[in-house]
């Protein structure tokens, strides 16, 4: 199974969608329960840009017990799917719990932001993407100011102690 699940990987990565569609779906049809058919499944749909089915085959992958950074990956997928479709509050619970199990992943923080913005939380969205700009930017003048920065986002409302 491995093999053909590599093959699969192989032919989406030459954007040969759907006969990396065929291998894995015949493989999702003798282990529907596979967390790696499914979070490879999900992938190539996602590839395919067919959200509706990507967004299952995620789900299912991470309830079947997906592991280490394929789950990382999917949690950051299903929320990005979510937000694709309008599904916002899918997204931002998904993304947060994707967040709390891989707390140095800086990634959650931008899809984060962007559902929190779309669930009319502007003044959370903003201090995630102000936060996450004074700690992964590694301009020397970000840098410079990354304490102001910090402060900003913790303090938006409060403009004039900045």
């Amino acid at each position: 199974m491995d093999e053909a699940i590599q093959r699969a990987i192989e032919l989406r990565n030459a954007s040969q969608h759907t006969e990396a569609l065929t291998i894995l779906l015949d493989l999702n049809n003798a282990n529907p329960d596979d967390a790696m058919v499914n979070y490879e499944l999900a992938s190539t749909f996602g590839a395919e840009g067919v959200k509706d089915e990507a967004i299952g085959f995620y789900e299912h992958a991470i309830a079947c017990g997906l592991q280490g950074e394929e789950l990382r990956c999917a949690f950051v997928s299903l929320g990005s799917n979510y937000l694709g479709v309008g599904r916002f509050g899918d997204a931002a619970r998904m993304l947060q719990r994707g967040a709390t199990i891989f707390p140095d992943a800086p990634e959650f923080d931008i899809f984060l932001a962007m559902a929190r913005y779309h669930l009319g939380e502007h003044q959370e969205a903003m201090r995630l993407l102000l936060s996450h700009i004074a700690e992964y930017s590694a301009e020397a003048s970000t840098q410079a100011h990354k304490r102001a920065i910090l402060y900003g986002a913790e303090h938006l409302d409060q403009a004039e102690e900045i």
